[in-house]
């Protein structure tokens, strides 16, 4: 009789110990679990977000490696104002979607385009060139002090509308190009340009498809070499 009662008293110790053990390991799982989702999940204000997100793209950085590096070869490859116009005049919308770019749908188109021009005059703010075009000369502004808008960033293709989360990134990439030509490309041109001048001019032209005037067309130059 002893016996049994030490055995049973052992069987309900052995039970309990049992029972605390799983206690236990519940315990712990439950401290593992929330450990886990606090490291996992955090809350952060919108605005504080955007912010970052603002702040994030180096628009200065990107434009000036877009210049340097991809830049030239877009410049090289550039269509000839001549041949672009021809092309157009005959294909109508087939060249226009060939040759010139936009990131926004709408009747605005930009190109890069090559020519060569004698400089007729010499304005405060632009200078008046005039080309060959077939059997006739053409006339065109070249602008030398407002070059502002994003004619220089679209018409180089270089920039997809997908690649950035917001229009803010874009506008800042239309901002620094156009200020790199402001700084670095026309100062030293609009000190020495004169009438007769011979030049080649790789600019970015604005068309729009719905209202296309070649005469008088301005230009917003990104290459210009004096080849007198």
């Amino acid at each position: 009789m002893g016996d049994s009662k030490e055995y049973k008293k052992l069987y309900r110790l052995r039970k309990k110990i049992i029972k605390v053990n799983k206690y236990i390991k519940y315990c712990l799982l439950l401290v593992l679990v929330a450990l886990l989702a606090y490291k996992s999940v955090y809350f952060e204000k919108l605005s504080a977000r955007k912010n970052n997100a603002a702040v994030s793209f180096d628009a200065v950085g990107f434009s000036k490696k877009l210049w340097e590096e991809k830049m030239p070869e877009k410049l090289d490859s550039a269509i000839d104002l001549s041949q672009l116009i021809t092309a157009i005049d005959k294909e109508g919308e087939t060249s226009i979607n060939k040759y010139t770019n936009a990131l926004a749908i709408g009747n605005y188109r930009y190109a890069l385009v090559k020519l060569n021009a004698i400089v007729t005059d010499v304005k405060e703010d632009e200078v008046m060139l005039s080309m060959k075009h077939g059997d006739s000369l053409l006339t065109v502004n070249l602008a030398t002090e407002f070059i502002y808008g994003n004619a220089i960033r679209d018409a180089s293709g270089l920039v997809q509308v997908k690649d950035f989360p917001n229009t803010t990134d874009l506008n800042s990439i239309s901002e620094e190009l156009n200020k790199i030509i402001r700084t670095s490309i026309l100062p030293t041109f609009k000190t020495s340009v004169k009438k007769g001048d011979n030049l080649n001019v790789v600019a970015a032209v604005e068309l729009n498809k719905e209202h296309i005037h070649w005469s008088n067309m301005e230009l917003l130059p990104v290459r210009i070499q004096v080849v007198n």
